[in-house]
């Protein structure tokens, strides 16, 4: 049971469907014989006006509720007895007592009508988008995960073609351009760093009588050919 205070005075309503002896109160009603008396106003002087009456009927035919469960009277029950009503009739009775009770009534009787299920609604909206953002990320990392293997296949790919274009542009088919034998090796070079062991594999070869060959690199355009003893040598001689 929820106690309101208004003033110095006590009003109840029910926070949820409840029973008061052999009377089922929907959640959301209002004891409005505690509201008339914590205003010194009667309840019969209310319930008898023309325009009450009329709002009664307007209402019931309106949300298909009879005005016999809009308007519960209970007898017996202590400080529950009185007569329980609809929220909705609650604040045209706050309006009738006075403008500063309306406005009370207003802020603090609907909020158990207006409250508790569209925070349950919003709870499953956020249920639902976190389990969304959730499902989203997987989708993306599993994405990312097969990008990140299709590349590194293309890489293993692309240093066999050339190893192999090396090997089968060579009559001997055991000569290699600086970058192919590097890759070959699972070495990474730089372009420089390829231009610098090229110049010394040529001095290599010139000095042992080697003939150099060279091939068309759609990356670096003419480039030589050495055999793989002369590049040994040279990446050795580099690491040492």
């Amino acid at each position: 049971m929820l106690i309101h205070k208004w003033r110095d005075s006590n009003i109840n309503q029910m926070p949820e469907v409840g029973q008061l002896g052999k009377y089922s109160i929907p959640k959301g009603y209002v004891n409005a014989t505690q509201m008339c008396h914590a205003n010194n106003k009667s309840w019969g002087h209310y319930k008898e006006r023309k325009s009450t009456k009329a709002y009664w009927t307007a209402l019931s035919n309106d949300i298909g509720i009879p005005i016999s469960s809009l308007v519960i009277e209970v007898d017996g029950y202590g400080s529950s007895q009185g007569t329980w009503i609809h929220p909705e009739i609650a604040i045209d009775l706050a309006q009738w007592v006075s403008v500063e009770f309306r406005i009370w009534a207003n802020r603090t009787l609907m909020k158990v009508m207006m409250s508790q299920e569209p925070v349950q609604q919003q709870s499953m909206t956020q249920v639902q988008l976190l389990a969304a953002i959730a499902k989203q990320l997987a989708e993306q990392e599993q994405h990312l995960l097969q990008q990140q293997q299709q590349q590194t296949e293309i890489l293993h790919r692309l240093k066999a073609v050339e190893v192999e274009q090396d090997r089968v542009n060579t009559p001997c088919g055991h000569k290699y351009s600086v970058v192919g034998f590097a890759n070959l090796q699972g070495l990474e070079i730089s372009v420089k760093e390829a231009g610098t062991k090229g110049r010394k594999a040529s001095a290599l070869c010139r000095k042992q009588g080697i003939e150099i060959e060279r091939i068309h690199d759609p990356r670096f355009g003419k480039v030589g050919l050495y055999p793989e003893s002369v590049l040994i040598e040279v990446f050795c001689a580099n690491q040492n």
